[in-house]
């Protein structure tokens, strides 16, 4: 186990590039240290903090091969002719933050001398140096080897926008969870927001869902639950630039028509006649004497396409009022629609809205939590195949003047706009280890070096590092256990196999028994 906090664990050592501002290496004489730990010691204008980097172990007796080879290839061991523990030490490669003075914190500009006496950093002194917030913050974790929590403050986490990072399998969706159980957990005088989620691959459901185990927290209460397929688009709401978002190829003339005929229909609906739908269009476009025949048969065509999606009709379903409050969590399951352009429709109509209603006050803050934002906001990709790009772009760009905030969850951040990313003040990176996806990480993430990429290769499920506007340095973590019950969705793959072959056999008998 590390040595406590606040104790003296080494001594800072000369080598060859330190001590610098850059760099401090130090032995180590008590205890063990570990790689992503913080350590402390007394500068001259304060406290410095380091981050350890690396460490190594080493040991005079084990330096020269050739005699290590021919102690042991004669029977005998080198531990049992010599004190080999003795000559044993542990070196760590620190890399200095900053110092630590009267609540503020600045940059080291200055070297320690070698000799000066090293600490683990005490909890009091990370949560303040690293900007943790232990009393209101939301808690997602721990520092590992400090027994510090991590309770960052919601604004800085999410005002500015949130991007989680990580390849499949590493825990994007459970610290997602996590997230939002400690937005649902807040109390009304500490603030809080709407929560929305555009569910991927249904893994959010079980929040909707009574506890079955009896151990977790019941969330329903304060859940909603949208199944995409029963999503209804009211034509009437459509603004005539989400009309040329669906249709690709709309010239300025055919876009003047349209808005024509859909203000015409609006006045009409006004007056006493009621909400629309496409078929209202069709006949408004056929029987406009002032529109072209080949613009009526374009027109036709396309607004034909878009009623073979099955999403629009007179009425929005569900209703934006209904949509987000304080304290609740909405999931739109998207999990049962396997058209890409269907899914990206439903989230640039939710995400306009929501947007222009916070910008009007007409709902309380929020969130809007995208999974698989790479094909939501896809990168270098025809407007025909990013209709919800432009829209999330416009929220990271300018949603936290509002309160409108935007969480982009992806395993492959390379293919996601390069614009939302890099709007998003506070990215989590959890397990990469694409060459290509560490490239991009380490061009849109604020405080990401070379060292630190190489830490983010090696670490296990569940563990991660905070960059950015939400913490004054990064910070390596292990999220927390989750509170909600699982979704069940994902299953092994010798599960899977045993399930369907039983499913299929079970299907069978009842053939069988019919007969």
């Amino acid at each position: 186990m590390s040595e406590k906090q606040g104790e003296e664990i080494g001594t800072v050592i000369s080598s060859p590039e330190g001590p610098s501002p850059n760099s401090v290496d130090l032995i180590v004489n008590a205890g063990i240290l570990h790689r992503g730990q913080f350590v402390e010691m007394d500068y001259a204008q304060g406290t410095l903090v380091c981050l350890v980097n690396n460490v190594l172990k080493s040991n005079k007796y084990f330096e020269r091969f050739e005699s290590v080879k021919e102690y042991e290839s004669s029977g005998r061991k080198l531990f049992e002719q010599f004190p080999t523990h003795e000559w044993e030490y542990l070196v760590a490669m620190t890399r200095p933050l900053g110092v630590f003075s009267e609540g503020l914190v600045k940059r080291s500009t200055f070297p320690p001398s070698p000799g000066t006496k090293v600490r683990v950093a005490a909890r009091e002194t990370l949560e303040k140096f690293l900007g943790l917030d232990s009393e209101k913050g939301l808690h997602l974790g721990e520092i590992e080897h400090h027994n510090t929590l991590v309770k960052i403050n919601l604004s800085r986490l999410l005002q500015k926008h949130l991007a989680i990072l990580a390849m499949s399998g590493a825990g994007k969706s459970v610290l997602s969870a996590v997230i939002i159980e400690e937005l649902l957990q807040r109390k009304k005088e500490n603030g809080r927001i709407g929560v929305v989620v555009m569910d991927a691959h249904g893994e959010y459901r079980a929040f909707a869902e009574p506890v079955r185990d009896g151990k977790s927290v019941d969330f329903s209460s304060k859940t909603k639950f949208v199944r995409a397929t029963d999503v209804q688009i009211g034509v009437p709401k459509l603004s005539i630039g989400l009309f040329a978002a669906l249709i690709p190829g709309l010239s300025a003339p055919q876009k003047r028509d349209l808005a024509r005929v859909i203000d015409k229909l609006r006045a009409e609906m006004k007056g006493g006649l009621g909400p629309f739908d496409f078929n209202a269009v069709k006949s408004e476009v056929l029987n406009d004497e002032d529109i072209k025949g080949a613009t009526k048969d374009a027109l036709i065509g396309w607004i034909m396409s878009l009623e073979q999606l099955g999403l629009f009709g007179k009425t929005d379903n569900p209703g934006i009022a209904d949509l987000v409050r304080p304290g609740q969590l909405t999931v739109i399951d998207l999990s049962d629609v396997i058209e890409l352009k269907k899914k990206q429709i439903i989230v640039a109509y939710y995400a306009r809205k929501l947007f222009d209603e916070r910008r009007r006050n007409k709902v309380p803050p929020f969130t809007l939590i995208c999974e698989e934002a790479h094909q939501l906001a896809p990168e270098n990709v025809s407007k025909e195949g990013s209709i919800s790009k432009h829209v999330i772009e416009t929220i990271a760009r300018e949603g936290r003047k509002f309160g409108a905030g935007i969480c982009l969850i992806s395993q492959r951040p390379v293919n996601l706009s390069t614009t939302a990313l890099s709007q998003c003040g506070t990215h989590i990176i959890l397990r990469v280890t694409n060459p290509y996806d560490l490239d991009h990480i380490k061009q849109t993430s604020e405080g990401i070096d070379q060292r630190t990429l190489e830490m983010i290769t090696s670490l296990r499920t569940g563990e991660g590092i905070i960059v950015g506007e939400a913490v004054n340095y990064p910070v390596f973590f292990k999220v927390r256990k989750k509170l909600s019950q699982d979704s069940g969705r994902e299953a092994t793959l010798e599960k899977a196999a045993v399930d369907f072959e039983e499913s299929r056999d079970a299907s069978r008998k009842d053939i069988e028994d019919l007969l």
